[in-house]
């Protein structure tokens, strides 16, 4: 059993820059007929979910840009491959052991507040519990694995999920700019058009589109595949 749910913590971590497409497809295939008219609090509350996911994304958007910026380089990948993990104990690794995965959960239920569908809400945290803690799960035992006794003082001293900031210990290095810039542009472009076309499909349904606010609304997305594509040349001229 153990074996199997590394296993699948392996998979979830290669894949989970995908997994999460089937997810988004649903909720806007589903949420057609109940985005025609405002929800049950009205027009008002479905506004203010729209406001508070998006200040939900940009919460968990700064939580995994300041950890990426403060660890050494190594700390974490986006490499699909669960190897090579570096163990650190300072910076937000001393106060949280997954600020990368608090950020994320920041930003998933940003996107579930923009959606506002209830049923959403509970497949989504559901993707989010067991996909985060399979990968979790996985990470773990292969730290445990390569630094041993190091690992096991780290985790019975950092708490996983909720932070402790009292435990702040400072790496000593400085803010990584450039490394941070380059690593989080994808995940903000990601969840930036994730939560523009989840507004746009609301607005659309509600034949509030095309109009001057689609030209709002596609200037934006533009925006962000421009900026997909310049990180992409900066990272190609960066290794040059």
């Amino acid at each position: 059993m153990a074996s199997l749910l590394d296993k699948a913590g392996g998979v979830f971590f290669r894949a989970r820059s995908f997994l999460p497409l089937p997810l988004i497809y649903l909720v806007v295939a589903e949420s057609w007929d109940s985005h025609v008219h405002p929800g049950m609090g009205g027009a008002g509350v479905d506004e203010a979910l729209n406001v508070v996911g998006l200040v939900l994304c940009l919460f968990g958007a700064v939580i995994r840009f300041t950890t990426v910026g403060l660890v050494p380089a190594g700390t974490s990948s986006q490499s699909r491959k669960m190897n090579g993990l570096a163990l650190t104990t300072t910076g937000p690794y001393s106060v949280v052991r997954h600020p990368l995965y608090l950020g994320n959960l920041f930003i998933t239920l940003g996107l579930l507040c923009i959606a506002h569908e209830p049923w959403a809400y509970a497949v989504g945290l559901a993707y989010w519990l067991l996909s985060h803690l399979l990968i979790v799960r996985a990470e773990e035992q292969l730290l445990r694995a390569q630094h041993g006794a190091a690992f096991d003082d780290w985790s019975r001293a950092v708490p996983g999920w909720f932070p402790s900031f009292s435990k702040w210990k400072k790496s000593g290095e400085a803010f990584g700019w450039k490394r941070a810039v380059q690593r989080e542009v994808n995940p903000l472009v990601a969840w930036g058009l994730g939560a523009t076309l989840l507004l746009m499909w609301e607005r659309f349904v509600r034949r509030e589109l095309p109009g001057p606010l689609g030209t709002r609304y596609l200037t934006v997305v533009i925006a962000f595949l421009v900026l997909l594509i310049a990180n992409k040349v900066w990272k190609k001229v960066s290794r040059a």
